[in-house]
């Protein structure tokens, strides 16, 4: 029987803001061969979120994951854009 992904973490950056240490815990918890964040309901993303996000990038990197931010809303997409992170946006809506 193969191996389901598991559910996308949601992007929330005032949660994420609020209580880094869950989301840290929520990243760590993961398996599998993808780390999927679902951005679809995120609002703009703060520079101490990006931080969360370039350190889940480079957790994921050294557990052979690949990190990927699905569905972005437009305000995720831009700002993630404006902090060069926009390589860690799929196109796929995984």
């Amino acid at each position: 029987m193969a191996e389901t992904e598991p559910e996308p973490l949601i992007l929330d950056p005032d949660e994420w803001m609020d209580a880094p240490q869950a989301v840290i815990d929520a990243i760590l918890a993961r398996t599998g061969p993808r780390l999927v964040i679902n951005a679809s309901n995120s609002g703009a993303v703060p520079g101490s979120v990006a931080q969360l996000l370039l350190a889940a990038r480079r957790t994921a990197a050294a557990r052979d994951q690949t990190l990927l931010i699905a569905q972005p809303s437009q305000a995720a997409q831009a700002s993630l854009t404006a902090l060069g992170l926009d390589h860690l946006l799929t196109e796929d809506g995984v």
